[in-house]
């Protein structure tokens, strides 16, 4: 690994979990024989651009298990699991109502079906996680003929695609340059050093 990538890579190893945190979740853990293999903790572009693919695509997943979705992803493809667990969080309890209702715009569209507001799927999310932690009413029969749950997993698939694309993209787009720009400064630091004598 070039100096170049060390800028990227240093703050992206500050801000992801270590291996010690990510077995620190029960369900991870039973993986621990699969993460023995160093291949998915290199901080390398190539792991880490294929983690920014599984994580985003696992964020749009619409029940819980994203993190198990991009660590099954990451054993498969052998990308950096902390980038990739770290990226499910692209969804969160601030995000998830826009990045639901958007999904379902999409799908709803493209079914041309009618649009539901943002306070019913702002009481379908919070059903669906009281069916999923306790004994709520199940969503599915609740809000059935209201909402379409094909609109839903179609739009949502589409979102998460598009925007697994474009951060995969991006990502290497801003590592390269980030990679060059760093060499560049070395390059005219290293030829205005003054001659040795």
């Amino acid at each position: 690994m070039s100096k170049g990538n060390s800028v990227p890579k240093k703050r992206l190893k500050d801000l992801l979990p270590t291996p010690e945190k990510v077995l620190e979740s029960r369900t991870l853990k039973l993986f621990a024989p699969q993460l023995s293999d160093p291949r998915l903790w290199h901080f390398n572009r190539h792991s880490l651009n294929k983690a920014v693919y599984i994580g985003v695509l696992s964020a749009f997943f619409p029940l819980p298990g994203q993190m198990l979705l991009a660590l099954i992803g990451a054993l498969i493809f052998r990308a950096n699991v902390p980038m990739a667990l770290g990226l499910t969080w692209i969804t969160n309890p601030l995000t998830t109502l826009p990045v639901f209702y958007t999904g379902y715009y999409i799908g709803a569209k493209i079914l041309d079906l009618p649009m539901i507001s943002l306070r019913t799927i702002g009481r379908m999310i919070s059903d669906l996680s009281l069916w999923i932690i306790s004994n709520g009413a199940n969503p599915f029969i609740t809000y059935k003929g209201t909402v379409s749950l094909t609109a839903f997993c179609l739009g949502l698939t589409i979102l998460a695609i598009i925007t697994s694309i474009v951060c995969g993209l991006g990502f290497k787009t801003i590592w390269r340059y980030k990679a060059v720009t760093s060499w560049q400064k070395r390059q005219l630091s290293s030829s205005n050093k003054p001659p040795k004598l």
